[in-house]
């Protein structure tokens, strides 16, 4: 079990950030056609394995993770608030559903540095968002909010296979006549057995 430094029994205070990453893929197929977005709850901007992640504080807020040694079916969700219009686009305009997400929690020492490494916490696909909206006079604040399921969630509920109709047959080979009958069987009564 690793021993980390910054939360030993003789700290007096716990200092620490989450630091959230989205994947987005733009294009089905091309993992090369990325949008990465990153942000943090710490009070300044870090770079972690090459990716600045940008300190939002108390605007992220980081939904709860479970705490097992094996995995465990489990969700949660990312909430950034104080979002203006503009930003917004990037929610709409692009396929946040179906996108990477992944928690990194990270220790400051006494001195408010980061400490390496940092520890994931959570990895999984986003599989709902809500947009809201906060109307104060003039004044319009939007929060997204992103659901994620783990990758055992993910995987558990995945539904593969092929149907046993023509249509779902031929759709790898048109020629295919196998499944031509299974209509005119539907619904029909065999007596097996006598």
């Amino acid at each position: 079990m690793q021993t980390i430094p910054e939360v030993s029994n003789n700290a007096t205070q716990i200092n620490s950030a989450e630091f959230v990453k989205l994947t987005i893929y733009n294009e089905y197929g091309n993992t090369a056609n990325t949008t990465i977005i990153t942000a943090s709850s710490s009070y300044k901007d870090e770079t972690i394995d090459g990716n600045v992640y940008l300190a939002l504080g108390g605007l992220l807020e980081v939904g709860s993770q479970q705490r097992a040694i094996r995995v465990t079916q489990s969700d949660t969700s990312v909430a950034l608030s104080g979002i203006d219009g503009n930003s917004i686009y990037t929610v709409l305009a692009t396929k946040i559903r179906g996108s990477e997400l992944e928690i990194l929690r990270g220790f400051y020492d006494a001195n408010m540095v980061l400490q390496s490494p940092v520890y994931p916490r959570f990895r999984g696909i986003v599989t709902t968002y809500a947009i809201t909206e906060d109307r104060e006079g003039q004044e319009d604040n939007f929060t997204v909010s992103v659901g994620a399921s783990s990758y055992k969630t993910v995987l558990q509920n995945r539904i593969a296979g092929r149907k046993t109709n023509k249509e779902s047959w031929q759709l790898f080979n048109s020629t295919d006549i196998s499944m031509d009958n299974v209509y005119s069987i539907s619904g029909v009564q065999f007596d097996f057995g006598q």
